[in-house]
């Protein structure tokens, strides 16, 4: 607008966070959602990997190998949701979403019936993983209410605001769990009762948001219709750029994840933290931290592509994974602490980009397939990192390979030198970003 037109901002306007004005219908939405982020992230607190592998290390003495499996299970659980955005294409988002949050809360609440011994450490790794898949699927459906209802201008500080009471959320039921089995172990069946009524609570509030634009949307992707049945390789081939971009991101979030089994194996069972100081290393203070932060990365995103705040956004894993090193190296929780400060100031910004990067790509009409392909994605690197992680991490002993006759020699792993390494990947990706983003610039008139 000219500048002799321009009239100041409202008030909810200004600073980081503030609320963007909205109209009525996506206000009411934005309320209700605000609802749905206090209550229903108490669900996916408990079915963390950092949350489940302390009570599978302590409680069940389980193998490294399953705390590896329970730390990749919330990115592996993603691996449907190409699946979901499928089958959601040109079907209402809020009711289908409602329902598979509703399966979910199903999930914690069953968690505080399992029996002990090896039977309930079984039932509750499949539990998470169950809980994981359906979780990919609101997270994929979810994010064309954000596409529908909130401004591309104002979209990452709206859901900046949204991720920062899910955090709270988040991190005070982490940090009341912590306390709770620290006083008693088995007192985690009333966590996960408890957890499974406040996660309804959120079902209900979200199952009342309205959509802006719902019927024209579904009239636009059933007119794209072909498009839903083009899986993740189309797609890609078809859009280089985002397959750079989701490139450059698979080499960043592999790093990331590779480190979080063993930070788990080191804090539990080498240091012997206690359950509290355990869920804090690997929950509540990088999730705190990210509280903090979310803001002021949300003000940057909003000025810029995924590309470019991607570039800038990834040194900060670099700088908590060579903290976490020498962490590991001292044996030191402290210093394991500081790291993990630092990740969570990274991790503010990086579920941002996560949830609304592929909207700087996509087209309104595809931006639930973008956002599928993107999330399948991330659970195939989920499906890897923190398997290769711990394997790094604690080596593994002889053992003959099936169907020849050779032995894999015994090998006694990397140790702590495997957070240099996520490091040095950390880093190649944010070289990546930039040299993407150079790219994208040079198309743009």
């Amino acid at each position: 607008m000219p500048a002799s037109s321009a009239v100041p901002r409202p008030a909810a306007e200004r600073g980081p966070l503030r609320r963007p004005a909205l109209p009525e219908l996506p206000l009411r939405g934005y309320r209700f959602e605000r609802w749905t982020e206090a209550c229903f992230g108490a669900g996916p607190a408990l079915m963390e990997g950092g949350f489940v592998g302390v009570i599978a290390d302590k409680l069940f003495h389980v193998h490294p190998a399953v705390l590896a499996l329970v730390t990749a299970a919330p990115m592996f659980g993603n691996l449907s949701s190409s699946l979901w955005a499928r089958f959601a294409h040109g079907r209402r988002r809020v009711p289908w979403t409602a329902l598979l949050m509703a399966a979910f809360t199903l999930c914690v609440l069953a968690v505080a019936a399992i029996p002990e011994g090896r039977a309930g450490a079984a039932l509750l790794v499949g539990l998470q993983v169950v809980s994981r898949q359906l979780l990919g699927g609101v997270t994929t459906l979810r994010s064309i209410v954000w596409t529908l209802n909130y401004p591309r201008e104002v979209r990452g500080k709206l859901t900046a605001r949204l991720s920062m009471i899910s955090t709270v959320s988040f991190v005070a039921t982490s940090w009341a769990g912590g306390q709770l089995l620290d006083a008693n172990p088995q007192s985690f069946r009333l966590v996960y009762a408890l957890g499974a009524l406040l996660s309804a609570a959120g079902v209900v509030a979200f199952a009342r948001v309205p959509l802006v634009g719902e019927a024209e949307h579904l009239a636009e992707e059933r007119l794209a219709a072909e498009e839903a049945t083009s899986g993740v390789l189309a797609l890609l081939r078809a859009d280089r750029l985002y397959a750079r971009f989701l490139g450059w991101q698979m080499v960043g979030g592999i790093s990331n994840m590779m480190v979080e089994a063993p930070l788990l194996y080191l804090v539990s069972n080498e240091m012997q933290a206690s359950y509290a100081e355990s869920i804090a290393a690997t929950m509540v203070v990088p999730f705190a931290l990210s509280l903090v932060t979310i803001p002021f990365w949300a003000l940057y995103l909003d000025r810029v592509h995924v590309s470019a705040f991607r570039a800038v956004h990834g040194w900060t894993f670099t700088a908590s994974q060579l903290l976490l090193w020498l962490g590991a190296g001292m044996h030191s929780l402290p210093v394991v602490f500081l790291a993990r400060c630092v990740q969570g100031a990274a991790r503010g910004g990086g579920a941002l980009a996560w949830t609304l990067g592929h909207n700087d790509f996509a087209t309104r009409e595809r931006a639930g397939l973008y956002m599928g392909v993107h999330v399948t994605l991330t659970g195939v690197r989920g499906a890897i990192a923190p398997f290769l992680g711990m394997a790094l991490y604690v080596g593994w002993a002889a053992h003959a390979l099936p169907g020849v006759a050779l032995e894999l020699p015994a090998w006694r792993g990397l140790g702590d030198e495997v957070m240099p390494l996520a490091a040095a990947m950390s880093a190649l990706s944010a070289l990546g970003f930039r040299r993407l983003q150079r790219s994208i610039s040079a198309l743009q008139p």
